[in-house]
């Protein structure tokens, strides 16, 4: 369903990490319009030595932790030395870090 005028907030793999599954990252993919105009701020890097978890406030015994720590600059790398280079490995993915 299309809203005129709406914001689009799209959640990526660390906000699904840091609240442990409560939002879930999505695929982004963006169709060409060429009679109206798209505004796009896009923001997805924290700082590289970030260590990204699920926040301790979302954790309890109802809401164990789903994800284990990873540090954002060694799976940048990954990520890019397998995805963006199409290397014949596996594309790290954020359920790699996923508690069984």
């Amino acid at each position: 369903m299309v809203i005129p005028n709406a914001y689009i907030i799209n959640i990526g793999d660390i906000v699904q990490v840091w609240s442990s599954d409560a939002y879930e990252s999505v695929e982004h993919r963006v169709v060409v319009n060429s009679e109206k105009e798209r505004f796009s701020i896009p923001f997805f890097f924290p700082a590289h030595e970030t260590e990204v978890n699920p926040l301790e406030e979302l954790i309890n015994e109802q809401n164990p932790s789903k994800y284990r720590p990873y540090k954002w600059d060694k799976f940048l790398i990954h990520r890019k030395n397998t995805d963006f280079k199409k290397q014949n490995v596996e594309n790290l993915q954020i359920y790699h870090y996923k508690l069984a």
